[in-house]
């Protein structure tokens, strides 16, 4: 199924761009999010447990997870992917002066195994609607009548 998106106006942060340029980008939409609850019960669908059950391993699972990567741990889950713990630092002028507060904040990097490699490979686009620019009028009034405004997130 096709991602969804919008086009957008925003400032040209393009390298040597005149100040105050802008162009037009196109910006992903997510239609809805799909709750916790609800993923347990998709999942059930495509298996002989219920979704109760479901939620229980998943939660086992977010637990394991967490114990793993604060060890360190890679966490490779076949073809889903790779889950891995990195943080830079700051640097120290001398090996003694090296100090684990020059840490910058930890994060959780995902890598995507071959099953979602394949995914965004075969991605698709659909526009959602189309972007009203005052320019090209096409009903004398100057746009669809909905909110002209560009989308600035």
């Amino acid at each position: 199924m096709p991602l969804k998106y919008r086009i957008v106006l925003k400032k040209d942060m393009s390298k040597g761009a005149a100040q105050g340029a802008q162009l037009y980008y196109g910006q992903i939409r997510s239609l809805e999010k799909t709750n916790f609850k609800k993923l347990c019960k998709l999942v059930s669908g495509y298996c002989t447990a219920k979704p109760g059950e479901v939620e229980l391993v998943i939660d086992g699972l977010i637990y394991v997870l967490c114990m793993l990567l604060e060890s360190g741990n890679v966490i490779q889950m076949g073809e889903f992917g790779n889950f891995r713990m990195v943080a830079g630092s700051k640097g120290s002028a001398t090996l003694k002066n090296f100090d684990p507060m020059l840490f910058k904040k930890a994060r959780i990097v995902f890598t995507p195994g071959a099953m979602l490699r394949q995914l965004i490979s075969e991605t698709s686009y659909d526009r959602l609607d189309p972007f009203s620019d005052p320019e090209e009028k096409e009903d004398g009034e100057g746009g669809s009548g909905e909110d002209d405004r560009p989308v600035i997130e």
